[in-house]
């Protein structure tokens, strides 16, 4: 929230990209509030899990309650063999409703299923856990009517509100992230270094506004699908991400003294770049 505030007060534009997906399949939010709203899918979660300082948190029971609205096996799955939630299982499922997965992660390479909560490369746990807290903070006081979701407000489109929060998936630059990563770095922090000052290049060099739109691959009626479930910033111009993230040194930045990019880097100071804040 400092951060945040820290911006706005320089008059900058945030773009706040976070590690989990923003929605589920369509039609879950429908089966579990009775809304086809991505929103009222925040709040219905909000309104269960229970998450303290300690990290302890509530979040198989809340999946053990989406199995149940659904018959037979639910969608959730993944947890410790030892935990005693016989209602989420260990291992997937075939089943077809609701869908495996959202259009968006069948577009990114290697992305996770939304259902799995446990072992390696899983989100579902982020997902039950995130989004109350982006709940929480895009109705927090100190941003009230500055914050607009994407694509959930204004659709595939740049949002015109001063503060973005976006869904955003790391390992789209895990090759760029595996040659650049320093030693002794620890790979959660090279990522976010390494797309932070990806976006923030094609921003200064006026190639973010087209990521807004989603793929261009997507149809009509996929886009306005993409609407309920939520989509990956940066899928579709994976190209265009790739060559902005290419390691260009100090020489990249001096040709750039004219506008303002700024990440978070805890090995380097911010450096000058658009007005456009990009963290991560």
């Amino acid at each position: 929230m400092e951060l945040v505030a820290t911006e706005r007060k320089a008059e900058r534009r945030v773009l706040l990209g976070f590690d989990f997906p923003f929605g589920y399949p369509k039609g879950v939010a429908h089966d579990l509030t009775g809304n086809a709203n991505a929103f009222a899918l925040w709040q219905w979660l909000a309104d269960r899990i229970k998450d303290d300082e300690r990290n302890r948190n509530n979040r198989f029971a809340v999946a053990t309650e989406i199995n149940r609205i659904y018959p037979g096996e639910g969608p959730c799955w993944g947890r410790p063999e030892k935990w005693d939630y016989p209602e989420v299982s260990t291992h997937g499922n075939d089943r077809e409703h609701p869908p495996p997965r959202r259009i968006t992660e069948r577009h990114a390479t290697g992305a996770k299923t939304v259902w799995q909560l446990h072992y390696t490369g899983s989100v579902g746990s982020q997902t039950l856990l995130g989004i109350p807290a982006l709940q929480q903070l895009r109705n927090a006081r100190a941003l009230r009517g500055q914050v607009a979701v994407w694509p959930f407000e204004g659709g595939l489109a740049l949002p015109d509100k001063p503060v973005v929060f976006a869904e955003v998936y790391p390992s789209l630059l895990q090759n760029a992230v595996r040659t650049q990563m320093r030693k002794g770095e620890v790979v959660d922090c090279a990522q976010v270094r390494v797309n932070a000052r990806a976006f923030a290049r094609l921003d200064a060099a006026g190639g973010l506004t087209p990521l807004f739109g989603g793929s261009p691959r997507l149809e009509s009626e996929q886009r306005e699908q993409v609407e309920e479930e939520g989509w990956i910033l940066g899928v579709g111009f994976e190209s265009e991400l790739h060559e902005a993230a290419k390691d260009m040194g100090p020489s990249f930045i001096g040709a750039l003294r004219d506008a303002v990019i700024r990440y978070d880097d805890p090995f380097e100071p911010a450096a000058p770049v658009s007005d456009w804040s990009a963290h991560q």
